[in-house]
């Protein structure tokens, strides 16, 4: 097993060996697009159908899942955004859709409710932002 730590600089030394790790893209939407993906969905968590909580932008396909050169409009695409509430956000992380559903039934959500869910992100995500 190779020995590695991590410079105060940033970057990693492996067998004698300097790379550097670049640092994922900071691509944020900026707050006229996310006011318009709030209106798009009425202000409602697209994955449990709360109103009146604390709203974030969430991104369908996490950040994480892109390349760090991949240009913000890619990234922050209005198909790629929805709304979510802080507990379901923080419930998804950073993976997928997909993975999210997965997550819910193996935690013993109902598979008609997390078929639901499913079908109201795929919904939201053709309607076009306002």
């Amino acid at each position: 097993m190779r020995e590695q730590r991590v410079d105060g600089d940033g970057t990693h030394m492996t067998a004698g060996r300097r790379f550097l790790i670049p640092r994922p893209g900071r691509a944020e939407p900026n707050n006229a697009l996310a006011l318009r993906g709030f209106l798009r969905d009425d202000h409602t968590c697209v994955y449990c159908g709360a109103t009146g909580l604390p709203l974030e932008l969430n991104h369908r396909r996490p950040k994480a899942h892109y390349a760090a050169s991949s240009p913000a409009a890619k990234v922050n695409a209005p198909s790629n955004l929805v709304t979510a509430c802080t507990d379901c956000n923080s419930a998804k992380g950073p993976q997928n859709v997909a993975g999210f559903a997965a997550m819910l039934r193996g935690r013993g959500v109902a598979r008609r409710a997390v078929a639901s869910m499913l079908r109201q992100v795929r919904r939201q995500r053709r309607r076009r932002l306002p």
